[in-house]
């Protein structure tokens, strides 16, 4: 897989994983304020910091701020962190929304 193709998808599942995240959140949010609990604030704490580390291990930021594709050696391992948080995040929010 060519180097353009992986930082691509890198930002392809970073989006999808912020967009989730962001729905968590919200989710989270909507539930914390019906119900007061603790195990709720729990969660959307944890969603809350893993939004932030979403966004600030993603390849947007760098493309915001150096305003150009850079790229390492371990862009494919990355990708494969981002599969799985994907797959991750998406049974989260198949739970969540039952």
């Amino acid at each position: 897989m060519a180097v353009d193709a992986i930082w691509a998808a890198r930002m392809v599942l970073s989006i999808a994983n912020l967009c989730i995240l962001t729905f968590l959140i919200y989710i989270f949010t909507k539930r914390y304020l019906e119900v007061r609990s603790e195990f709720t604030l729990g969660f959307l704490l944890f969603a809350l910091a893993l939004f932030f580390r979403t966004l600030f291990a993603s390849p947007i930021l760098r493309l915001v701020f150096l305003s150009q594709e850079t790229h390492t050696v371990v862009d494919p391992y990355r990708l494969v962190a981002d599969v799985f948080e994907l797959v991750a995040l998406s049974i989260f929010l198949y739970i969540s929304t039952r």
